[in-house]
């Protein structure tokens, strides 16, 4: 039986994400996957997700758009009429699609002013001078490691290096983006190319990149990373980072300790990033495993080519509620690796 302060602890979030999706029954059954005695250290993890809904979306879209305009009056573009602006997305049938959507509807913007990658690609094969007089913005909800934007949407196309080089500035705008990301673009914009591809290779250590380091290096080095920034509404600090306001010092090792009992021995994943943030639609892959059943995350890693992968399953993650307890849980705290 759960005591009141439980039962009072799930009814203010089932309140404060008030959607169809995460009906109370589903909270509850997540939270059954656990002993009694881990459900208060299940609870704090989800007092701490800042959840997304549409509503705070159009809000938050409202507010990305100031900061837009502020960067473009700043480095000398119509931030009124946008006549020398072009607004895009990474990659259609995304994230970005919705965003995009709420994007322009929340700030009433004509729908003739997104023009697709594409187009972008085509128009700027024609025109040697390119867009040099102009400035594009690239929309998206989440930005986490950036490797997604660094490394498919950049490195691995020449033709969108192409139209990226050809713009005046490049800005990619998030709602929420990760410290991590802010720290590759920095050491890009250094010129240190192979720190970043160092970074990627120890973030994915199952990849085998002997296939393509020197590619990625060298097309990593073709970008002009100078005219490239990042805005966001939200800068994330990870949920473990001493840096994170939102979580006090015992809170922190509540949770640490927790996802440290329940985490998974996958090195696929990106949830070593202990991201917070959840959107009505679905969960960035930076949120911590344990999560996903309850938000319906279904892991893209789509941006390695599946043939690369060294001994691991390159299944898409689809963990569901009816899956036999928690995933990935530990007994010992120590995790052991392979020497």
């Amino acid at each position: 039986m759960k005591s009141r302060d439980t039962r009072d602890r799930i009814r203010v979030l089932f309140e404060r994400f008030n959607e169809p999706v995460i009906p109370r029954e589903r909270l509850e059954r997540w939270l059954s996957q656990f002993p009694g005695e881990d459900i208060p250290a299940a609870l704090t993890l989800l007092e701490k997700i800042t959840f997304h809904s549409y509503s705070r979306l159009v809000e938050e879209s409202r507010v990305l758009h100031a900061r837009i305009k502020e960067h473009l009056k700043s480095d000398g573009f119509d931030s009124d009429s946008f006549s020398d602006v072009d607004f895009s997305r990474e990659f259609t049938c995304k994230s970005g699609d919705i965003i995009s959507y709420i994007y322009r509807k929340a700030n009433v913007i004509p729908s003739v002013d997104f023009r697709n990658f594409d187009r972008l690609i085509a128009e700027s094969a024609k025109c040697t001078n390119g867009f040099c007089d102009r400035a594009l913005i690239i929309l998206d909800d989440y930005t986490g490691t950036g490797s997604q934007f660094i490394f498919q949407f950049v490195a691995r196309s020449p033709d969108d290096i192409r139209v990226l080089n050809s713009y005046r500035k490049v800005y990619l705008a998030s709602i929420v983006t990760h410290d991590s990301a802010f720290e590759k673009l920095t050491l890009l914009r250094q010129g240190e190319c192979r720190q970043v591809l160092s970074i990627e290779e120890h973030q994915f250590p199952d990849y085998d990149w002997s296939y393509e380091e020197n590619e990625l290096f060298n097309s990593l080095c073709d970008a002009d990373w100078t005219r490239i920034g990042f805005i966001c509404v939200e800068r994330e600090h990870p949920l473990l980072s001493m840096e994170n306001p939102l979580v006090t010092p015992c809170e922190r090792e509540v949770i640490r300790q927790f996802l440290l009992r329940y985490s998974d021995d996958s090195t696929l994943s990106t949830s070593y990033l202990a991201g917070h943030h959840v959107f009505f639609y679905g969960a960035p892959n930076s949120l911590p495993k344990i999560l996903y059943p309850l938000f319906s995350r279904v892991e893209d890693l789509s941006i390695y080519p599946t043939s690369h992968f060294i001994g691991v399953s390159t299944d898409i993650v689809d963990w569901t509620m009816d899956c036999q307890g928690p995933p990935g849980k530990k007994t010992s705290r120590v995790r052991e690796r392979d020497e």
